[in-house]
C-alpha cells in the first residue's frame, strides 16, 4: 500500500513511518519542517520513505503530489497552544483549511481513505470526568478549536464523497526523539533531571494528564488503518486510560532515575487544560486498540534509550 503522510518527519510521524516501512509499505513524507529537521529523517528516507517538500495550504502543489496514494495519514499542524493565543489566524490557516485542501486534493485523485490527528485539546475542561467520544467539546484555544473543524471537515467530506474517514484524538505522547521546541511535559521534566537542574511546574500541579507511550499511539494508528473501511469521520482517543497528576508526575521520573532535585511551582499559563481523565474503552472495542505501555513502565524504557 502506497501511504501519504503529513507531517512525517515530526515526532510521531518518524515512529509511524519506522512502522509502515517495516511493514514493506510505500511512504511519501509531505513535510514543510516547521516543527521538525530535515535530518531526522535521514534514515528513514534511506530505508526507502520518500521525502516531499511542502506546504499544506498550497492545494496545487499538495494535489499533484498525493498522485496513485493508498492512503493519507494526516499528522501536519500547527501545535503550539500559546501561537494559537496569540496568532489564531495563522494556526488556523494550517490546521483547518490546510485539512481542508487535503480532502479536496484527495477526492481530486481518488484517494477513498483519510486518517486525521486530533487532539485531546478539544474536550477543554469538561464539564464531567471521565470523557469520552461523546463528550461535548470545551476547548480553552483555538489550536483545540482547529481540531474540532478539523473533525467536523473529515466527517462532511466522507458523507459528501463517499469516503472513509477517521479522527484519532491523540492524548499526552511522549517517548524517543520528542524535539526540544515542541516538547510535552515528561521531555522537558528529562532535560532538567539529566542537568540536575529543578523541575518547573506551572500552576500547582494537581492539573491531571493522560500520558501514551509512543509505541501505544503508533499501534492505535495502525489498528484503524486496519479498520477503516465504512467509517464516516468516526472518532476515537487514542491514550493510556490512566490520569496521572503534574506532581505525581515529577515524583515518579525522580524515583525511577533516582535523584532529588528541587520542584518550582510557577503561575499557570493560559490555555493549559485542568484535568484530563479518558475512557478509551470504544477504541479498545472497536479498533483492538491494546495499550500495553503503564507510565511507570513507559518511562523506565525512555530513560534507558536516552543513557
Amino acid at each position: 500500500m502506497k501511504f501519504f503522510v503529513t507531517g512525517g518527519a515530526g515526532f510521531i510521524g518518524r515512529h509511524l513511518v519506522t512502522s509502515l516501512i517495516k511493514d514493506n509499505n510505500e511512504v511519501i513524507i509531505y513535510e514543510d519542517f516547521s516543527n521538525s529537521v530535515e535530518n531526522n529523517i535521514k534514515k528513514i528516507c534511506n530505508d526507502g520513505a520518500l521525502l516531499i517538500k511542502g506546504d499544506l495550504t498550497d492545494f496545487s502543489f499538495l494535489e499533484k503530489n498525493l498522485k496513485d496514494c493508498d492512503f493519507v495519514i494526516h499528522l501536519a499542524a500547527k501545535i503550539d497552544i500559546l501561537e494559537s493565543l496569540n496568532q489564531p489566524e495563522i494556526t488556523n490557516k494550517v490546521n483547518v483549511q490546510g485539512t481542508i485542501n487535503v480532502l479536496r486534493a484527495c477526492i481530486k485523485n481518488n484517494i477513498q481513505n483519510v486518517i486525521g490527528a486530533s487532539s485531546a485539546a478539544i474536550y477543554g475542561n469538561p464539564a464531567t470526568i471521565p470523557v469520552t467520544e461523546e463528550t461535548i467539546p470545551n476547548p480553552v484555544s483555538p489550536y483545540g478549536a482547529d481540531k474540532i473543524a478539523m473533525e467536523f471537515y473529515l466527517r462532511s467530506f466522507a458523507n459528501a464523497f463517499d469516503l472513509n474517514t477517521i479522527s484519532l484524538r491523540f492524548f499526552n505522547v511522549y517517548g524517543k526523539g520528542q524535539s526540544n521546541a515542541y516538547a510535552g511535559v515528561i521531555t522537558k521534566f528529562l532535560q532538567k533531571i539529566k542537568s540536575n537542574e529543578s523541575l518547573e511546574i506551572f500552576g500547582d500541579g494537581n492539573n491531571t494528564r493522560d500520558y501514551v507511550y509512543i509505541e501505544d499511539l503508533v499501534n492505535g494508528i495502525l489498528q484503524a488503518i486496519k479498520n477503516i473501511q465504512g467509517q464516516k469521520g468516526t472518532m476515537y482517543n487514542l491514550a493510556s486510560g490512566k490520569s496521572t497528576s503534574i506532581n505525581e508526575l515529577a515524583d515518579l521520573m525522580l524515583k525511577i532515575s533516582d535523584k532529588r532535585l528541587e520542584i518550582i511551582h510557577k503561575s499557570p499559563r493560559p490555555g493549559d487544560l485542568l484535568f484530563s481523565e479518558v475512557l478509551i474503552s470504544k477504541a479498545r472495542n472497536e479498533l483492538k486498540y491494546n495499550p500495553q505501555f503503564n507510565l511507570e513502565s513507559g518511562l523506565t524504557k525512555l530513560l534507558v534509550e536516552m543513557e
